[in-house]
């Protein structure tokens, strides 16, 4: 039997490669320089309306968040400084900053996590790849729907896009070293697997365990496994299509494909009928799906599930599945704590004043009533701003907020805001360092650089308007949201 594809997030970190903006040596020190400007400016300022707690939330965050630009550090890293700020300059208290870690979103992240790790480690991931390989890699075209049909069937099993885009890779790379195809076409190949990750990571809750989640703390919601389907399966579908049919237009076969299925099949028959984990692994997961689907008769929340799944395939004779290294190989701390510093602005936000200050500083007095107009409002200010941030998340945490005040001072939904720009930033990218499954694949993991990235980007822009405006506005008219 083959041996099974086991992600390991220690060898797949987005800092390992190479930013467009990267800088070595000159890079650190000018962004030092910028954040203490730029928090020293903040602080001395006369900020007219602006509370002096906000006025320190602010000092704190800008300086935070031109680290994790400059990259001076780790993300974590800066993230645990921003933290430390807020309690020791007493901005914020304790239960605040780290108040994720008594909400279920931060444990519905790690419970995914650890599911992803058991689908990839007992090999079912690979043999569910490997079956839709077989019946869609006959042609260039085929490859590429591939890789969106793949990443929408893994995205009911792995929660996270990391492992799923990694795995397809590795299939797509043995089809691309059989397949005699040139290095144009294997570029194109390669960066498909990541941009269908982008896309169909939005149709479920569970596509994205970190972003997808992180947009419902924002909201200040509570929804559930399906209220995320109602809402965005649509939506997350025809952004899917829309950015399939851009990619076959900017990236069309350029060689010969010779397509060795005979080969596949092979590599099936040698995985052997499906192992004991395996089955397991498929029962605990189905198990935890059906009860996601089903949260609205139960009532248990999405987290429990997935933390209930994790204990059940790592307990004797009915799981065997994980074990406690998986804990530190499995879960994706310098994350999770990304995570909980993005949720600790979003809170600062809303109890110092700043979120309101920034709605009423940044954006028009008077919240646009058509519903269009607020979408295009908000979807062209979160991509602009994201162009500069780059990370989704850092962009989120401080778009969401006050984008979230501005609504709901309006009278729409504060989920209206939180999905708008949530979609802003988890389609649209011009650089690789825009979006970190991007940047993952970006160099040699799959084989395409900033070039390819740009050519794509630029178009995508118009892509992404449409699915944020016409789109999403209409379909969520149309289910009552608005």
């Amino acid at each position: 039997m083959t041996k099974p594809f086991v992600f390991d997030p220690a060898m797949h970190k987005p800092g390992n490669h190479t930013s467009l903006f990267q800088l070595p040596g000159v890079k650190p020190r000018v962004g030092g320089v910028l954040s203490v400007a730029a928090a020293v400016s903040i602080w001395v300022l006369p900020l007219h309306g602006l509370a002096p707690e906000g006025k320190k939330a602010l000092a704190i965050t800008l300086f935070t968040v031109i680290w994790w630009i400059f990259k001076i550090v780790p993300p974590a890293y800066s993230t645990l400084i921003m933290l430390m700020g807020y309690i020791l300059l007493g901005v914020a208290t304790p239960q605040e900053v780290f108040a994720i870690w008594t909400t279920p979103l931060m444990w519905l992240i790690i419970g995914s996590f650890l599911m992803a790790t058991a689908v990839t480690k007992s090999g079912l991931a690979e043999r569910v790849a490997t079956f839709f390989t077989i019946r869609f890699a006959g042609s260039y075209l085929g490859l590429i729907i591939l890789t969106y049909v793949l990443g929408f069937v893994l995205s009911f099993l792995i929660p996270h896009p990391f492992p799923r885009a990694l795995l397809m890779m590795s299939l797509m790379r043995a089809v691309i070293q059989k397949s005699g195809v040139n290095a144009t076409d294997a570029a194109s190949l390669g960066f498909s697997v990541f941009v269908a990750t982008t896309a169909t990571s939005t149709i479920l809750l569970t596509g994205d365990s970190t972003l997808n989640i992180a947009t419902i703390g924002f909201s200040g919601l509570s929804v559930g496994w399906l209220d995320w389907a109602k809402y965005m399966a649509v939506p997350g579908i025809l952004a899917s299509v829309l950015m399939m049919l851009l990619y076959i237009v900017i990236f069309p076969q350029t060689g010969p494909v010779d397509i060795d299925r005979t080969s596949l099949i092979l590599n099936q028959d040698k995985q052997g009928g499906m192992t004991r984990k395996e089955i397991i692994t498929l029962v605990w997961v189905s198990m935890a799906l059906v009860l996601w689907m089903t949260d609205a008769l139960h009532g248990i929340d999405p987290a429990w599930i997935a933390l209930l799944a994790a204990v059940g395939l790592s307990l004797p004779k009915v799981g065997g599945v994980l074990d406690e290294n998986d804990l530190m190989s499995g879960i994706n701390w310098p994350i999770l704590l990304f995570v909980v510093g993005a949720m600790a602005i979003g809170t600062v936000g809303r109890t110092t004043g700043l979120a309101q200050w920034l709605a009423g500083n940044l954006l028009p007095a008077k919240t646009p009533q058509n519903p269009y107009a607020f979408a295009a409002l908000v979807g062209g200010v979160t991509i602009v701003i994201h162009m500069v941030l780059g990370s989704a998340l850092a962009c989120m945490s401080i778009m969401a907020p006050p984008m979230v005040h501005y609504a709901v001072s309006a009278g729409w939904s504060p989920l209206f805001p939180s999905l708008l720009v949530y979609t802003a930033v988890a389609i649209h990218y011009i650089f690789p360092f825009q979006h970190v499954t991007i940047l993952l694949g970006q160099g040699d993991t799959g084989g395409y650089g900033s070039r390819q990235v740009l050519k794509y980007g630029i178009p995508l822009t118009l892509v992404t308007l449409v699915v944020l405006i016409p789109i999403e506005v209409t379909w969520w008219m149309m289910l009552g949201l608005l």
